[in-house]
């Protein structure tokens, strides 16, 4: 059992898991006292849909272990398959800290395929560790499909996490608005937590009390991103511009443009019906959001300055907020609304 403790692989029966996982750590104790301290303060479950999904969740959890302790649950689901099967392993994602000593997190990994990918969510449902909070992300697009197998792997979450980066239908949207409306699932986004400092910077611009009064008065949002055209290219674009208007209450015309291949928002035009304007835009060198309105700037930092748009601090910072978003719930209706015109268009 050392190997599941050096990080490796082991084979195990899915009827045996839980037993298993307490074996490693009985002998782990019986050999070496105190050296390794097991710790989770968070389920957390990683749906992916093929061996890419699921090795890059595998290194994700992996690394964010170490910032927030969890046992991690790795799904890679293939519905399609024309094979029915159902394997598992577990191992554990270790870090030394200050003194010496080794915490391990636990990591399953299930592998279900044909008709037994029916059995993953009352699998997954026995080996949630009790009386912790449940996060279930949801690596690539949701599939809107199939709302009945999303609905069931999320009726024991706190919370599930989304990229709507990787959407690919107004309907994406939609049913992560229906899961924020109906359940008790609070959602998140990763692409919410990439625009923090876009919508502190145009919260700060308009907190002078000149500037609340053209709060009402904007006409028109022009939003440039990086990337393609599609919905999941511009998902910043759009959940900034809903939050915009789902904050203000004012429905504006919104333009969403393409320049360069940087993923995210590289600037925004704000025009009012007075004929000024307010930009905001990224200074990548010094690493600050700008805003600036009628001869009046602002600058406001980066919310993290490191690595903001790297994956593994996405979602160690949305674990550490143990509360929802009722901003994102709100904008998530409009965005969905937007999305809807977009492929209307």
């Amino acid at each position: 059992m050392a190997k599941a403790l050096n990080g490796d692989d082991i084979p195990v029966n899915a009827l045996t898991i839980e037993k298993r996982l307490a074996d490693i750590w009985r002998e782990e104790g019986e050999e070496h006292d105190d050296a390794v301290t097991r710790a989770a303060l968070w389920n957390v479950v990683a749906h992916t849909w093929n061996a890419e999904q699921h090795t890059f969740a595998t290194q994700i959890l992996g690394r964010a272990s170490a910032s927030v302790p969890q046992r991690a649950i790795v799904i890679r689901a293939d519905p399609h398959s024309g094979n029915d099967e159902l394997s598992s392993w577990i191992s554990t994602n270790c870090h030394t800290i200050s003194d010496g000593r080794q915490v391990c997190s636990e990591e399953v990994a299930i592998l279900a395929a044909g008709e037994r990918v029916a059995h993953v969510p009352p699998l997954v449902a026995s080996l949630l560790l009790p009386d912790m909070p449940v996060a279930v992300w949801w690596v690539g697009d949701l599939p809107s499909e199939q709302p009945k197998y999303v609905e069931t792997l999320l009726d024991p979450a706190d919370r599930l996490i989304v990229d709507s980066s990787q959407f690919d239908s107004a309907e994406d949207f939609a049913l992560v608005s229906r899961i924020a409306e109906k359940t008790i699932t609070a959602p998140a986004d990763l692409s919410w937590a990439r625009i923090d400092e876009w919508r502190t910077a145009t919260a700060a611009l308009f907190d002078p009390p000149q500037m609340r009064a053209l709060l009402r008065r904007m006409r028109d949002v022009r939003v440039v991103s990086g990337g393609g055209a599609s919905l999941g290219d511009r998902s910043e674009a759009v959940l900034y511009a809903a939050w915009l208007e789902a904050q203000t209450g004012t429905v504006v015309r919104c333009e969403f443009a393409s320049e360069g291949t940087e993923p995210g928002i590289s600037s925004i035009d704000i025009r009012f019906d007075d004929h000024c304007s307010a930009t905001v835009r990224v200074d990548r060198e010094r690493n600050v959001v700008l805003a600036a309105s009628d001869g009046m700037s602002i600058t406001i930092d980066h919310v993290a300055r490191a690595g903001t748009r790297e994956v593994e601090d996405l979602i160690v910072r949305l674990l550490k907020r143990p509360e929802a978003d009722r901003v994102y719930v709100k904008a998530l209706r409009v965005a969905t609304e937007m999305a809807a015109r977009m492929a209307a268009a």
